[in-house]
């Protein structure tokens, strides 16, 4: 069972570069160092058309097999085209056969320590086709339907905040596991679906925002990163 690492950097993404730094190190570095902890975790690989991000993430302790091309680093390029190039790339060029597809993110520095492992483990233990990590949120959330209605997402009425079915948000920068048969045909989820609840603070730190920004920088001052 191959398991690899994904990392995705745009060549024009400024946190990328060798000069964003946090806590005195590239905001790359803690990802790359998250992912090579991991115990299932075969090749830490990173995707770029950048070739100074493609050094950089070298040095961090990552492979870079390739440059992405140009036309998948365009802003309207989905994460599961970037994917996909990189796993059929390397059965093409390599014959190196994927089985699951680790995506981490470098604007979620924070990981806690075990967690990718984790991901992978209830993936293979529940026999999913993709878990992620998310948080659980307790507000009251609308849409615009297509008719222009707003409408409650969740429970249908006002209920104690204790007895409202939970929803959850997304937080698959962090990490996104998925059998890569689905990231063959384009689709960064598969069909079954799981996901790994986060509770604590920087479950919610993601360095694209001011607030999250800030929240990376105080723990990293904090010494909560490794």
């Amino acid at each position: 069972m191959s398991t690899i690492a994904i990392i995705p950097i745009r060549g024009d993404d400024p946190q990328g570069q060798p000069d964003f730094k946090l806590g005195g190190r590239p905001l790359l570095a803690y990802t790359v160092e998250a992912a090579k902890a991991s115990r299932l975790i075969e090749r830490v690989i990173v995707t770029t058309d950048n070739p100074d991000i493609a050094r950089l993430a070298q040095d961090c302790g990552a492979e870079v097999p390739f440059l992405r091309p140009v036309e998948l680093s365009r802003r309207d390029v989905t994460l599961g085209q970037v994917l996909k190039h990189g796993v059929e790339w390397l059965k093409r060029e390599e014959r190196y056969r994927t089985d699951i597809v680790t995506l981490l993110e470098i604007t979620h520095p924070i990981r806690e320590e075990g967690l990718i492992d984790q991901v992978l483990e209830v993936l293979l233990d529940q026999e999913l086709d993709s878990v992620f990590t998310a948080v659980e949120e307790g507000q009251t959330f609308w849409r615009m339907d297509r008719y222009g209605s707003l409408v409650r997402v969740g429970d249908a009425e006002d209920l104690p905040r204790q007895n409202r079915e939970p929803l959850y948000r997304e937080m698959g920068g962090i990490v996104t596991a998925t059998r890569a048969p689905f990231i063959l045909d384009g689709k960064r989820l598969g069909k079954k679906v799981g996901l790994i609840p986060l509770r604590t603070l920087s479950a919610r730190v993601d360095t694209r925002d001011e607030v999250g920004l800030f929240l990376a920088r105080h723990l990293t001052l904090t010494s909560v990163l490794r």
